[in-house]
């Protein structure tokens, strides 16, 4: 459990569907987890049993996982529900979302993905609170919404702006320093508190050398992606690009 350090607890709930699954032969279906979650899920089933991650739409964040006796499909009993509003009576946000379907008294487990897009809400949810979602959830805010199951796949892609940096080399603390504009003491000590992630998972070595194409959050400070290494220069730094997600 030392390698899943702060999320000992969460290992062990997983540990234990998995000896439910094996034990009863049955399918166990998770409720929704999330990135952090499902990256310590990936690590823990590995080749061990059969499983399948699925959060409704193609790049979800938040997925429920069905763990399997045998190699087989799963009803992962997701519904998208969708809502449209008016802008001219309030902009509505992911945070008003959440706290709508949370003043419900609705667990945020039963929540996969919350999506604002062009004056639609299309909220991913547990099949079996969608009717209780349906009939109670009917304002936001000061906006009126009706909700309707959807069906169709929704075109959505995360808003990063990218760009470049030069850094000494490709360790966790240079890229820390780099990214959030500190010290490199200071990005040690980020590390050391456990204020940092890479592809969800906390990391505390400093010495640690990310790869392309990772996904580092720093607590306070965002979420960054390390899309690649672009060349060296003279002096043999590296200039590398870099987003910030918004």
């Amino acid at each position: 459990m030392e390698h899943f350090r702060g999320n000992e607890e969460f290992a062990k709930r997983v540990y234990d569907l998995m000896d439910q699954c094996e034990r009863r032969k049955r399918t166990i279906l998770t409720p929704f987890f999330s990135p952090d979650q499902i990256s310590i899920c990936e690590q823990i089933l590995g080749k061990q049993v059969y499983y399948k991650i699925d959060g409704g739409n193609d790049g979800a964040e938040r997925c429920r996982i069905a763990i399997l006796p045998y190699e087989e499909d799963a009803d992962m009993k997701i519904t998208c529900l969708k809502a449209t509003y008016s802008s001219q009576f309030a902009t509505l946000s992911h945070r008003d979302l959440l706290g709508a379907l949370l003043n419900l008294g609705l667990e945020r487990e039963t929540l996969g993905d919350l999506l604002v897009k062009d004056n639609a809400i299309y909220i991913f949810v547990d099949s079996e609170i969608e009717n209780y979602i349906v009939c109670n959830l009917t304002k936001i805010k000061r906006c009126s919404v009706h909700f309707q199951p959807y069906y169709e796949k929704i075109e959505y892609t995360q808003n990063i702006i990218y760009r470049n940096l030069i850094v000494s080399s490709l360790r966790l603390d240079v890229l820390v320093s780099a990214l959030v504009n500190v010290s490199r003491k200071k990005a040690q000590d980020f590390i050391r508190a456990g204020y940092v992630k890479v592809n969800h998972i906390v990391l505390d070595e400093s010495s640690y050398l990310c790869n392309n194409n990772s996904v580092i959050s720093i607590r306070g400070h965002g979420r960054f992606h390390f899309k690649e290494v672009i060349k060296r220069t003279k002096k043999d730094h590296l200039v590398i690009e870099t987003g910030k997600y918004q």
